[in-house]
């Protein structure tokens, strides 16, 4: 594709095709990114009974407060990060939700918590755009699957500490301590970021490349947004509600749900993504780029099944299974689709396209799937009792197969 051929020569890898310090760094900072975000699923139960709130209300305190700025910020901060201030954006995102995640330790009401919940989702609008497009500038086309996989699987890191982690500090030292601890330990990295990570040099702007009718009319690009918004939707309805679900469906605590829950679907989406990229990138190498969208299509459809068999057993040890097979699989196609997405535009609109995606992805997937799940929960408790949030979490394993057909869309369009 011409914009993954005219873009090499502005990014800034070294000889091997990226640049390992600057990824790792990305990747911790990611990692970070999701403990902040998920920690909250760990302490759901902990909030509930100590605000006296429903799941729909906890739903709503862990997504759609979260995704509020977050939606409203991420394109403002997508645009100045093109504009040659990624790492200092980043850097500033990352020290924002850091803090207000400590402070979360510190509120005593709904209000205080959303306003604490809202400064995590604009800290991470702001990191979100701008940590892709440093990704995508000190890697190389040929490397950049491998280079998103190494970064994500880092940071999927963030799961088995936020997730198991969490689960743990929460039952033993509760909530409010465990927000503080996870908050703080962002400090370091924003400042680490901020210090050695040299802005990419942005090309001039192409005034047909430029607008926002240009980057929409895109059409890999639209399919990459469809596919994003379907499937987070469903993963973090899913994510949110895993210890939880765990905790009513077999009657773990909340360290023991958060540690099989965290641990599984962590370790699996670390092992997956890792493995992926690279795949991805040698698939490329022999069939193109259609070739990575297809194993990603692939990788992403025949994990689905599994997630059904994962909320609908009643056994916990075929349920893990299930968890890890199918994240373990649908994680595949992580290094491909985040490296698509500024393979597909100009480097001068990499944090735009970025940032377009997480709106359209994290803000819609964390501000509609948490509520709905906990919403549809709340429906069907008078039926099915403690096994209303098996049900609706069903609902959501269903639904997780239509992502797949943006994906099948996508690769459609780059066969040969």
């Amino acid at each position: 594709m011409s914009a993954r051929d005219t873009d090499a020569r502005h990014d800034l890898p070294s000889r091997r095709g990226w640049s390992p310090a600057v990824i790792m760094l990305l990747g911790v900072a990611g990692m970070l990114d999701f403990i902040d975000r998920f920690v909250f699923s760990s302490a759901n139960d902990a909030i509930k009974h100590d605000l006296h709130l429903s799941d729909a209300t906890v739903g709503l305190l862990g997504g759609t407060a979260f995704a509020l700025l977050y939606g409203v910020m991420i394109v403002p901060f997508a645009l100045v990060s093109d504009r040659g201030f990624a790492a200092r954006m980043a850097s500033f995102g990352i020290a924002l939700w850091s803090i207000a995640t400590a402070l979360m330790g510190r509120t005593h009401g709904i209000a205080t918590m959303a306003a604490t919940r809202v400064c995590v989702g604009l800290g991470q609008a702001a990191f979100s755009p701008s940590s892709s497009a440093l990704n995508a500038a000190y890697s190389t086309p040929e490397k950049r699957s491998t280079s998103f996989a190494i970064s994500y699987g880092v940071s999927y890191l963030g799961y088995v500490i936020g997730l198991a982690g969490g689960g743990y500090l929460v039952e033993h030292v509760g909530w409010r301590v465990t927000f503080a601890a996870v908050g703080l330990a962002g400090i370091p990295v924003a400042i680490l970021l901020y210090v050695f990570v040299r802005e990419p040099p942005m090309p001039p702007a192409e005034p047909e490349g430029g607008s926002w009718r240009a980057l929409l009319a895109n059409r890999p690009l639209r399919d990459l947004l469809l596919y994003g918004v379907t499937s987070q939707v469903v993963t973090y309805g899913i994510t949110l509600w895993g210890v939880s679900f765990y905790m009513r469906s077999f009657g773990l605590t909340s360290g023991q749900a958060g540690a099989w829950f965290g641990i599984g679907i962590g370790i699996a989406s670390v092992l997956g993504t890792f493995i992926g990229g690279p795949i991805a990138d040698r698939v490329a190498r022999h069939f193109g780029f259609g070739g990575a969208m297809r194993f990603a299509f692939w990788a992403y459809l025949i994990s689905q099944p599994f997630q059904i068999v994962q909320v609908l057993t009643h056994s916990l040890n075929l349920s893990l299974t299930m968890l890890v097979l199918t994240t373990t699989l649908s994680a595949l196609c992580t290094g491909p689709i985040y490296g698509a997405i500024p393979s597909v535009v100009p480097v001068h609109r990499r944090a735009a396209a970025t940032g377009l995606y997480a709106l359209l992805a994290n803000a819609v997937g964390i501000g509609l799937g948490p509520p709905l799940f906990g919403w549809i929960s709340d429906m069907l408790t008078p039926h099915f009792g403690a096994d209303a949030l098996r049900m609706s979490l069903l609902v959501a394993a269903i639904l997780s197969f239509w992502p797949a057909l943006h994906l099948f869309q996508l690769q459609r369009r780059f066969r040969e």
